[in-house]
């Protein structure tokens, strides 16, 4: 018994850290959404430049959709790792 509640708590240790890592990404996920809200916006309302204004859409849209990708991923992820912890304490 001692020895799968060591490799559950490991394995809980293992997804914790990569939930960590997750955040980084989705970090940097909302970061290219608000550069391309921005370059959206200056193509737009600013100085009429079609191309700059698609592309920050674009950027925005595809950025926003990854870090909410990312988002539910890590959500249950959590939920994983409780429920990991969870049956290492009832063993």
């Amino acid at each position: 018994m001692d020895e799968k509640k060591a490799f559950l708590i490991k394995e809980a240790k293992m997804q914790t850290e990569a939930l960590m890592r997750l955040g980084v990404w989705q970090r940097l996920a909302l970061s290219l959404a608000a550069i391309g809200a921005l370059l959206a916006y200056t193509g737009i309302v600013t100085s009429p430049d079609l191309l700059r204004g698609v592309s920050g859409i674009a950027i925005a849209l595809l950025s926003g959709g990854a870090a909410l990708l990312i988002h539910t991923g890590r959500k249950k992820g959590k939920k994983n790792v409780g429920a990991i912890l969870k049956a290492a304490g009832q063993i």
